[in-house]
């Protein structure tokens, strides 16, 4: 091999290793989400499973508050504005069996799942 053919196999290389990099960096939060529990903690990364028993919009803010029953009780979903409260409202209807992934928070002392962005709520 040639000098240049080196470089070049070299280049190829780092490219490969960096997007492998980039990868797990930016798509490996679903991976560490572990099923919601009465042992989850804020902070936590969760999925969830359940039924949408209500939802409504906060008064100031335009954030969705939903309530959803995941079989061992109802936990709150919040999903602020600015990370797609407008299009859940218009995709997610009451009733619906959804699965929820985001990050565990607590708000006047009760847990609650915050949604990062709309995608993170899906129908069954």
């Amino acid at each position: 091999m040639e000098k240049e053919e080196k470089i070049v196999v070299i280049l190829l290389c780092m490219a490969f290793l960096s997007l492998t990099i980039a990868y797990v960096t930016f798509y490996s939060d679903d991976i560490d989400a572990e099923q919601f529990s009465s042992s989850s903690v804020p902070g936590d990364d969760v999925i969830l499973e359940g039924e949408i028993l209500s939802k409504r919009f906060t008064y100031t803010g335009d954030h969705l508050l939903m309530n959803v029953d995941h079989g061992s009780g109802v936990i709150k979903v919040f999903v602020p504005s600015n990370n797609g409260a407008k299009d859940v409202d218009s995709r997610i209807n009451e009733n619906d069996r959804v699965v929820v992934t985001g990050k565990v928070d607590e708000y006047e002392g009760e847990l609650e799942i915050v949604l990062q962005n709309s995608d993170d709520i899906n129908p069954l």
